[in-house]
């Protein structure tokens, strides 16, 4: 199956930090998790999809688009950690390994700023289930499951695996969070269309990731 309108979903975005006066206490850890807006430079973005875990070691899953093996991410200006994994073709999910624990605590809900949703596990939704996502750029979108296992050749190579669903998506959005009520469902790797004139999105499902890395999604707040 190939779509000559399907496209990955990237966008830019403009990045400051505010140092601490030198005689300012140091403030707590912020909360980081699926919806932060992460970066590989200055110049582009993508969303987190979810926070998980391996023992005491946390991570990130997000879109390919994000990242690549040995890549540093960074939120708001500062470091997150390092691309320590990636699916083949490289147009599925990447998983970045949280090293900066000084400045970022990982949670299980999304936004992490305000919790919207409390992740509880990642139960599978069928084809017609209600399905939501979250983004950077355009906030929460929701639509219906449509179809599962679909095949999509990008640039890059033939995606398997992937569910399409009527949800939008714009640039920035990529490799943001799908979630079914409380169950985690997918990272963003693309679409058509946009969220004014509507479209189609694919996602990457959550649990095969989790199974390649034995990580477990990370629940609660």
């Amino acid at each position: 199956m190939r779509l000559p309108r399907f496209h990955f979903l990237f966008g830019l975005a403009s990045v400051f930090c505010l140092a601490l006066p030198p005689t300012a206490q140091a403030s707590a850890p912020a909360p980081l998790g699926g919806g932060s807006v992460l970066q590989t430079s200055v110049s582009s973005r993508c969303t987190a999809g979810f926070a998980a875990v391996s023992g005491k070691t946390g991570y990130l899953i997000a879109s390919s688009s994000c990242g690549k093996p040995g890549d540093t991410i960074r939120s708001a200006g500062r470091v997150v950690g390092v691309v320590v994994g990636a699916q083949v073709p490289p147009t599925g999910a990447i998983v970045i390994r949280v090293t900066n624990t000084t400045d970022w605590r990982l949670v299980g809900s999304i936004p992490p700023t305000d919790s919207r949703v409390t992740i509880t596990g990642s139960v599978e939704a069928p084809v017609g289930s209600s399905v939501c996502r979250y983004g950077a750029t355009t906030g929460w979108h929701c639509g219906i499951i449509q179809a599962k296992n679909v095949s999509i050749t990008f640039p890059e190579g033939t995606l398997t695996g992937l569910t399409r669903t009527s949800v939008c998506a714009e640039p920035g959005d990529n490799g943001g969070p799908f979630v079914s009520g409380t169950q985690a469902q997918g990272v963003l790797v693309g679409g058509s269309g946009n969220c004014s004139s509507g479209g189609t999105t694919y996602f990457f499902p959550v649990n095969r990731v989790l199974s390649a890395y034995g990580l477990t999604i990370l629940t609660g707040t």
